[in-house]
């Protein structure tokens, strides 16, 4: 039970802990690099393609295989030594180990090799072209919750003004400069401030919602990001064009180097099926023993036999012949294993001749699985020339927006300024005021979202140059 308690109290602890940090993009991008599914199974493809890779090298060493069998046979049977037939229920094992090297096979294990060491990089690349993919998402759901951000703190700043007007309107009707019909409209104006900072708040949530979905952590966590200080302006190097970007890219994108890869691993395929047309060599050697319960040992002593041979033909007297006495014993399981033990050394050749081709079938598949790669990596640059062209073309538009956007906040905030001083001298009517206010705040918010907008397509055209993903 303590110790139940006190793994609960360092679980809360750790919640605790957690959910007080403050998350920047880095730390995001990095969290979701070492917990979001799709790069871990990304990262298993490589770690297969690897283990592959490493099998491809380790055909090279020969081949070893042992086998043991024991029979037992009831009635007739044949002594597997001697060959002699036994009329009585017998046991036998034997014992085999087996060594065999492919030599030469028209280079397919060497081709082997290379092809699984370009599946690997291939598998890199997708890997590295999976984290990024994950870090533009990231950072597009990073941007979109400081641009809510933003939108909530126009959203309070705009009711803080209704307020302050709300408390001037007040003034004027105690000192009957306005008639009392324009406190309604100072509520009313209120209210629809307020409504404006719930639908902020809102979709602040919802975006937090998403980050951390991406991240997989847990919804109902607390979830904080750190708030950079940006500058209104943005640099970019202006000189840069989309085929400046795309000749770069060409030469760095892992989608890019994947497709190469993959097409370098296809032509070691084709290469490989030529071989299969070549002659195979093969070096094997052997060592075999045996063991059977009727082999018997025979030994001669000193001592002698005296058999009788036959009698003499005048006196009948008998005929002796000595013989040495010979003891027949079961042959132990150990010295028939050393006696019965051969040893044999040899090579084979196998020379290909009909398989109802499929050999050919094979080249022909090869080929066609080479100009399938290479239309894959050229449709590969192709889509990353016309990301680039497209990524290029809304960073222009964005750009124009957002100075534009710029331009009219600056012209409307004169205009809500000059406008407020006329309102305070009753030389302009509160709705006349609402509405100009309201027009500056609508343009307040389309300035946030498309300052976002366009620091995102910035971090774009930056991410094809190679470089990382930061807001400093």
């Amino acid at each position: 039970m303590k110790k139940t308690l006190t793994l609960l109290f360092a679980s809360l602890i750790y919640t605790f802990s957690f959910s007080q940090t403050t998350w920047n993009l880095q730390k995001c991008i990095e969290y979701a690099f070492e917990n979001n599914i799709s790069i871990k199974q990304a990262d298993i493809s490589k770690l297969i393609a690897q283990n592959n890779f490493q099998q491809s090298k380790l055909n090279l060493l020969p081949s070893i295989s042992g086998d043991a069998s024991i029979n037992y046979n009831f009635g007739n049977s044949v002594n597997p030594t001697t060959y002699e037939f036994i009329q009585n229920a017998t046991n036998s094992s034997s014992y085999n180990l087996n060594a065999n090297m492919t030599l030469f096979n028209g280079l397919q294990l060497q081709n082997n090799i290379k092809q699984n060491q370009y599946n690997t990089k291939a598998a890199e690349e997708n890997l590295r072209s999976t984290q990024n993919n994950i870090a533009l998402t990231i950072s597009q759901y990073y941007l979109q919750i400081l641009q809510n951000y933003e939108l909530l703190d126009v959203a309070k700043k705009q009711l803080d003004q209704s307020k302050q007007q709300k408390d001037k309107t007040e003034i004027q009707i105690s000192s009957g400069a306005v008639p009392a019909g324009n406190r309604y409209q100072s509520e009313a104006q209120i209210a629809s401030d307020e409504l404006r900072i719930v639908n902020a708040q809102n979709a602040l949530d919802n975006s937090k919602l998403l980050l951390k979905l991406i991240l997989q952590l847990n919804p109902e966590q607390s979830f904080e990001i750190e708030i950079p200080t940006l500058a209104n302006d943005f640099s970019f190097d202006e000189s840069l064009t989309a085929e400046r970007i795309f000749s770069y890219a060409v030469t760095q994108q892992p989608s890019v180097k994947s497709a190469e890869w993959s097409l370098k691993s296809t032509e070691r395929s084709l290469i490989m099926s030529k071989g299969a047309f070549s002659p195979t060599i093969s070096a094997y050697a052997s060592l075999r023993t045996n063991y059977f319960n009727q082999q018997k040992t025979y030994t001669t002593t000193n001592n002698l036999n005296f058999n009788t041979i036959g009698y003499t033909e005048t006196s009948l007297e008998r005929v002796i012949q000595p013989s040495p006495e010979i003891i027949t014993t079961k042959t132990p399981y150990a010295t028939q294993l050393k006696q019965n033990l051969s040893e044999g050394l040899g090579l084979s050749l196998n020379v290909p001749i009909f398989n109802r081709w499929n050999r050919v079938t094979n080249l022909n598949n090869a080929k066609l699985q080479v100009t399938n790669a290479e239309l894959r990596l050229e449709s590969t640059r192709n889509q990353l020339r016309q990301d680039i062209y497209q990524a290029f073309s809304n960073y222009e538009s964005a750009k124009k927006t957002y100075e534009a956007n710029q331009k009219n906040v600056y012209s409307l905030q004169k205009t809500y300024e000059f406008s407020r001083e006329r309102f305070n001298v009753g030389a302009l009517s509160q709705i006349d005021l609402s509405v100009i206010q309201n027009n500056l705040a609508v343009a307040n918010s389309e300035l946030a979202r498309s300052k976002y907008d366009y620091l995102f397509k910035i971090k774009i055209l930056e991410f094809y140059q190679g470089k990382n993903l930061q807001l400093n």
